[in-house]
């Protein structure tokens, strides 16, 4: 009997993950498909944190990515009123270009034996005469599937959550031989952003990555490019002086909630990482929940899957189930943090009761991290 067909739509962290985790089983056919041509640029922070480097530690691939990647043991926080905590620990973050750790996740994939079929643009899922997710369409031709786990990011296009969320606006760039600290990160939380922050992280090579976060609705989101230049020469104008530009600023969407929605597992489709909104409402990072998804929902199809049946209503309900377990705590906290940085009143009061430095280390421990 042919193994089952798994079709993975997207081949970044998420989708590389999931591949990689299925194809290792050697229960079912593995096909990962990506829109792009890769190796390719994604506009991202690049930061991997403790728990994305735990996720790597799982599908023993961490050494893979040790030689590209720069250490980031420090991370300087700088508060709407001007206040400044490190933050800092035991395990520290990476911080490794998309370019690279997609490259390495997919390269992975492959080596376990999933195939890989880039600039493939899925524009639409089949549905058989039961109504049932039977395959995919591409810009040139069908693909039949017995599952199909949608990967696709933010936008999700084939997303069948109909729950309330909140868009994110990112901005950012990269700037070469700036005077950002050796190994040190920057989060500077402005009062126009909304409860959200601007950054600037080390890359290898000299290069930092400088952006910005902002929920859609903000009313400085309508002059985004405005903004960026005038945060830029207010928090970082030392940092990038006499620095030069690495191409030009770039933009992405990103989608955060505060739930996990039940179409995240039907019987015959999926959503994991961006494209099931698993991404922090507080940090909007993704890359880690991307990683675990991945990891979750082909243990889920490894155990539960058949070709006759589907994903079974167990599966369906311990993909569900783990992954609001292991995630919706972060993302309630993240979602208090927003609104904490959204109130000069509330920070005021929680800087009274609370030493600024427990509550980094607090903060540090949400992201995976053992405080020093």
């Amino acid at each position: 009997m042919p193994k089952p067909k798994i079709v993975i739509v997207g081949a970044g962290p998420s989708g590389s993950a999931c591949a990689l985790a299925l194809a290792r089983r050697g229960q079912t056919e593995v096909l990962l498909l990506d829109k792009s041509s890769y190796p390719r640029i994604k506009v991202c922070g690049s930061g991997l944190s403790p728990l994305s480097l735990s996720v790597l530690d799982h599908l023993e691939i961490r050494d893979r990515f040790s030689p590209k990647a720069l250490r980031m043991p420090k991370l300087l926080a700088r508060g709407p009123g001007g206040q400044e905590i490190y933050l800092s620990g035991a395990k520290g973050a990476w911080v490794l270009p998309r370019i690279d750790f997609d490259q390495g996740m997919v390269e992975a994939a492959q080596q376990a034996g999933a195939t890989f079929q880039q600039e493939t643009k899925v524009t639409d899922l089949l549905r058989g005469s039961d109504g049932q997710i039977c395959g995919i369409r591409t810009a040139s031709g069908e693909i039949e599937a017995d599952m199909v786990v949608c990967a696709n990011g933010s936008p999700a296009r084939f997303s069948r959550d109909p729950t309330p969320h909140t868009g994110i606006r990112t901005i950012m760039g990269w700037w070469k031989d700036t005077r950002q600290p050796d190994g040190q990160g920057t989060m500077v939380w402005d009062r126009r952003l909304d409860g959200y922050y601007a950054w600037a992280f080390p890359e290898p090579g000299g290069v930092t990555n400088i952006g910005l976060t902002i929920p859609e609705g903000a009313p400085e989101t309508k002059t985004l490019k405005a903004l960026f230049e005038t945060i830029l020469e207010e928090h970082f104008g030392e940092v990038v002086r006499d620095a030069q530009l690495v191409g030009k600023w770039m933009g992405h969407p990103a989608v955060v909630t505060t739930k996990v929605s039940d179409t995240i597992a039907e019987a015959r489709v999926m959503d994991i990482g961006e494209a099931a909104r698993l991404v922090s409402p507080g940090t909007v990072e993704g890359i880690s929940f991307a990683l675990e998804s991945g990891v979750l929902a082909a243990d889920a199809i490894g155990r539960h899957f058949t070709r006759e049946q589907g994903l079974s209503r167990v599966g369906r309900g311990l993909y569900r189930t783990r992954t609001r377990a292991r995630m919706l705590p972060k993302f309630w906290a993240g979602h208090g943090f927003v609104q904490l940085m959204r109130s000069e009143r509330a920070r005021s009061l929680t800087s009274k009761v609370f030493n600024p430095q427990w509550l980094a280390s607090r903060a540090s421990t949400l992201l995976g991290e053992q405080p020093d």
